[in-house]
């Protein structure tokens, strides 16, 4: 079996932010060739690839967590409890403990189950979503991502939309000449701000831009939206936006990830705590599944971004036990 402290210090090593994780990836599919597995690579673009493992066709389970991370990266670094440096919990510890329990689940003759490791999540999660597109079956999948080993299986969706307003350029001395788009924008941003959403659902703007100079009236401006959709909100606030639409104004969907709510099976009744979150995950792709890992979200992008070693161990037992038990019924 493949310590899983060892296993960590060498993936943050590789420096992978997204967008360039070939090195990553291709240190993952060696080193899970070697001990035997079926692996595979699924091309997102011409340098960037989702690794698969598995040790039977069409398996039941999958374990599965990105490989890039967010930028700067900082290099490994321990104390006599943690791990710190970029990736330690977000989410090279989830990778670190699934290869090393998929190992040991292998020595012990277990086979319905799998390993993904996938690329471009920490930006627009292209890599889960070209997996999807090739037609692989992922019947049930456990996300890493970290939630201090606790079960979750609701989080948040996030839709984030640009809405530009034309108008033309005058002389700030004459106005009437022009037609500012500043004003028509803030009209949109008012209609916007008066939209009724769900109790739970978070809307922000978080973005605001328009003007060149003061002696100008603007022909252009731009805001964004940013709704953070609770699993139990059904509304299409997209539509709303496609509404506001005319020949001055113009709508954009920048991102439109969907919330998540599923059902916690049998062979995860050993993990007591279960919870919703209002970030989100891979899970909005992958569907069906729930997102367990080491570490605690508060200090993921972090500066002293870390893993407990006593999590990342107990980590490979709480993997360990639901490949045990996805393999046998309980």
């Amino acid at each position: 079996m493949i310590p899983a402290q060892d296993l960590l210090k060498q993936l943050m090593s590789i420096p992978s932010s997204s967008g360039n994780e070939t090195k990553v990836c291709q240190f993952v599919f060696d080193l899970l060739n070697q001990q035997g597995f079926k692996t595979k690579k699924y091309a997102v673009d011409s340098k960037r690839f989702n690794v698969v493992a598995t040790l039977k066709d069409k398996p039941n389970l999958y374990l599965q967590a990105h490989l890039d991370t967010v930028p700067p990266h900082i290099e490994f670094r321990q104390d006599q409890a943690n791990i710190y440096g970029r990736g330690a919990c977000d989410t090279k510890g989830s990778a670190a403990s699934m290869i090393t329990a998929g190992v040991k689940a292998k020595e012990q003759g277990l086979k319905n189950f799998g390993l993904i490791f996938t690329v471009g999540e920490e930006t627009c999660l292209d890599g889960a979503e070209n997996l999807m597109q090739t037609g692989l079956k992922v019947p049930y999948v456990v996300v890493g991502e970290p939630t201090s080993l606790e079960i979750v299986n609701q989080h948040f969706g996030l839709l984030a939309v640009r809405v530009k307003t034309k108008g033309k350029a005058a002389h700030s001395s004459r106005p009437e000449e022009g037609i500012n788009a500043l004003d028509l924008l803030l009209e949109t941003v008012k209609k916007v701000k008066d939209l009724k959403t769900h109790p739970e659902t978070l809307m922000s703007l978080v973005r605001l831009n328009g003007g060149v100079a003061d002696n100008v009236i603007p022909e252009s401006a731009e805001a964004v939206f940013s709704f953070r959709i609770s699993p139990k909100d059904k509304s299409n606030y997209f539509k709303f936006f496609e509404s506001l639409r005319s020949g001055a104004i113009k709508v954009e969907k920048i991102i439109d990830v969907k919330s998540v709510n599923t059902k916690v099976p049998r062979e995860l009744s050993f993990i007591k705590v279960v919870r919703c979150v209002k970030y989100f995950t891979e899970l909005s792709i992958f569907k069906n599944g729930v997102i367990i890992g080491p570490g605690d979200i508060r200090y993921a992008h972090g500066p002293d971004e870390k893993v407990s070693k006593d999590e990342l161990a107990k980590a490979v037992e709480v993997y360990s036990q639901i490949i045990k038990n996805f393999n046998t019924k309980i």
